[in-house]
């Protein structure tokens, strides 16, 4: 059977929500976080309905997703506008393109909001880690 439009965008949203470590989120954070009803959100996970084309490009901002792929299913998920400067890295790289996993995303989305200070703290306590040999 043919999967509706709505049912595909349920099934990507879910995904979205899933990798940006949203998934345990009630309807009605998720509504406030999206800026809509629960009821709404509740219609989304369910294929009921979809996010207007004023809300989807909030709601693939705040995933971290591209509104095509969300929407649409069209590929990459993720934007992939990346500059490394580094060489020599364990990156995967597929077909030329950057791929991170759903928790490597999720840490660096996480560490993109904390505070200069803490961040510095952050990259101080992995560099001892790397200079002791524990990475």
């Amino acid at each position: 059977m043919t999967k509706t439009a709505r049912e595909g965008f349920s099934e990507r949203f879910q995904q979205a929500l899933q990798e940006a470590g949203l998934s345990g989120s009630t309807q009605r954070e998720l509504g406030k976080l999206f800026l809509v009803t629960p009821q709404a959100v509740r219609k989304w996970l369910g294929g009921e309905s979809m996010p207007t084309s004023q809300r989807a490009p909030l709601v693939a901002n705040l995933l971290g997703v591209r509104k095509a792929w969300l929407i649409d299913n069209e590929l990459p998920m993720r934007s992939q506008t990346v500059s490394m400067a580094e060489s020599g890295k364990p990156y995967d790289l597929a077909d030329g393109q950057l791929s991170i996993s759903g928790d490597e995303y999720r840490l660096l989305t996480r560490f993109r909001q904390l505070s200069q200070p803490v961040k510095a703290s952050v990259v101080s306590l992995l560099d001892a880690l790397g200079e002791q040999g524990k990475l």
